[in-house]
């Protein structure tokens, strides 16, 4: 007993020593293990202008958890384009951004981000081509498994100059081998117009008639099927900024047009015959239109309607429109889409010249891209008047 009570204490020792050195050993440090893609990749735009997200990496550690302060290097390794920042530091989340601004040269462009000895990662995007269209020209084109992509849909972009006043176009996309499709945007991207068939199924020839103010657009002619390719050809024609009949003519904001209300133009019979020139134009959320309808020939009425034929404005007499036989709105829009506005009477069977002002406001940046089986009809809207509803139709004197 006396020998291991001796030894005892020896023996608490040791193992005091080695409990200390097996703390002493130190655990393998964390370092950049992997890189993940997480937003940017896939995007297009024209020649010249930034990527509308920037691109986004995630750095990883060994402990797989997000590894903050690591040097992501940025680097366009394909095509034509321009970086905001070559380096980055990822965040205490492991993030790290760049921006691309496009080259001048179209087509695909790849952009690499990278950690030392961490395998990089690869963005791609792609730089449309906009050439400039003049007005009253004509052109072949073609579209192509190289062109850019919206929705699936194979698409080139002209760019159009209008240079002063309310200016009138007819834009026309003629092709024998494809159902074409047109659509008419700002230079931002927000959609102005569109038009798939003149005369379906007889005429499937796209043509968009408009009245724009002065400004940079976009023509975009297309195909109605998903990932078609095939020559056509495009024409833009001017003429007088005026209405006829009851046709779908799509305005922009900040137009002025001076016409006449006709018995050849859209018609109400509900309680009488109403005259009535219509404009069909895309509203974005966060904006006001305000338009003025005067006259001096007829007591002035405007209407406004939503793509579903629901009356969401209208006015008979307005000081704001100059005289209390004049017709003002001021409609702050809360749901983007597709509009139409009569400029109409108030008088039964009344006829006679106008002005209609649409004010210039600012708009949203961009619309998306809207397709599908969406057509604004002309008859079977209707809006109240007094006790009475109005229902607008082609006109038949």
């Amino acid at each position: 007993m006396r020998i291991f009570s001796r030894l005892g204490p020896v023996a608490l020792g040791l193992l005091v020593i080695l409990s200390v050195a097996c703390g002493d050993s130190a655990a393998p440090a964390v370092t950049a293990n992997t890189l993940v893609r997480v937003s940017g990749d896939s995007q297009a735009n024209l020649t010249g202008s930034a990527l509308a997200q920037p691109l986004k990496v995630r750095v990883n550690g060994t402990d797989g958890q997000p590894y903050p302060g690591a040097t992501v290097t940025w680097s366009v390794i394909g095509g034509s384009a321009v970086l905001g920042s070559p380096t980055a530091l990822s965040d205490s989340a492991g993030g790290a951004t760049t921006t691309v601004t496009l080259g001048a040269a179209p087509g695909a462009v790849s952009i690499q981000a990278s950690v030392a000895s961490v395998t990089p990662v690869t963005f791609g995007a792609k730089a449309c081509a906009h050439p400039v269209f003049t007005l009253n020209d004509t052109l072949p084109g073609a579209l192509a498994t190289t062109d850019c992509r919206l929705g699936g849909y194979y698409t080139d972009f002209f760019d159009l100059n209008v240079p002063a006043g309310s200016q009138g176009m007819v834009l026309t996309m003629e092709s024998t081998g494809f159902d074409t499709y047109l659509e008419l945007y700002l230079r931002s991207f927000a959609l102005q117009g569109f038009d798939d068939d003149i005369d379906y199924p007889a005429n499937t020839n796209a043509q968009l008639t408009a009245i724009v103010a002065p400004g940079d657009y976009l023509i975009a002619p297309s195909s109605a099927e998903l990932s078609t390719i095939g020559d056509y050809t495009l024409s833009v024609i001017t003429q007088q900024p005026a209405l006829a009949g009851c046709e779908i003519v799509w305005v922009t904001r900040g137009v002025d047009i001076s016409d006449s209300v006709t018995t050849g133009d859209c018609v109400d019979s509900t309680s009488g015959r109403y005259y009535a020139d219509v404009v069909a134009m895309r509203l974005e959320a966060g904006t006001t239109l305000k338009v003025n309808h005067r006259s001096t020939a007829f007591d002035a009425a405007l209407f406004l309607y939503n793509g579903s034929g629901i009356a969401v404005a209208s006015n008979n007499d307005s000081a704001n429109a100059g005289t209390t036989t004049n017709a003002f709105i001021s409609f702050p829009v809360v749901t983007s889409g597709f509009y139409l506005l009569f400029a109409g009477t108030n008088d039964t069977v009344a006829t006679g010249s106008y002005d209609l002002s649409i004010a210039s406001t600012t708009t949203a940046a961009a619309s998306p891209r809207d397709r599908g089986p969406e057509v604004l009809q002309m008859g079977g809207l209707r809006w109240p008047k007094g006790r009475a509803a109005r229902s607008w139709s082609h006109s038949g004197t």
